[in-house]
């Protein structure tokens, strides 16, 4: 299907375009699009435990592109509008974990220096999102300036996939 959408690009933008658009201006996310294929994948270790499985999320190409236009223009707005934590690496652009180590090591070794004792708590946070609140989610994007309109179809997004 993607390849598909590739070579095609040309005949079908306009059509995905207007799709896209009036889901945006409707508020409302198509709900044949929230329809995601689960697959295990094994991580490392014994293939018959199944603890050594994660699940990944197929989901649809057409709905793929979607999210990726949202996501940038999105990024775009919390980017301009200075949104974004100087502190946060995820989803940031040029920053990942390695830049919130590098920052952590920095600020203990200045810590040290100063004779103070560095205190750490570590989290595992490998199903961080699993249990976000989308009513909080969602006022907090209304926090943040985002419309209703926009902040319908992200709640449309975020109700009822399978």
């Amino acid at each position: 299907m993607a390849q598909l959408l590739q070579d095609c690009a040309d005949l079908v933008a306009s059509s995905l375009c207007a799709i896209f658009n009036g889901s945006i201006v409707s508020g409302v996310f198509p709900t044949e699009r929230k329809s995601t294929k689960v697959i295990p994948l094994s991580k490392q270790g014994e293939r018959s435990n199944l603890n050594n499985y994660h699940p990944i999320s197929i989901i649809p190409v057409v709905a793929k592109i979607f999210e990726r236009i949202v996501y940038n223009q999105f990024y775009k707005y919390l980017t301009e509008n200075n949104l974004i934590s100087c502190n946060q690496s995820g989803f940031h652009s040029l920053h990942s974990t390695a830049t919130a180590l590098l920052k952590a090591t920095d600020n203990w070794a200045f810590n040290i220096g100063k004779g103070n004792v560095n205190a750490v708590i570590f989290l595992d946070l490998k199903k961080a999102f699993d249990p976000v609140d989308h009513s909080i989610l969602l006022s907090n994007l209304i926090a943040y300036g985002v419309g209703s309109n926009s902040s319908n179809w992200f709640k449309s997004y975020l109700d009822n996939h399978t």
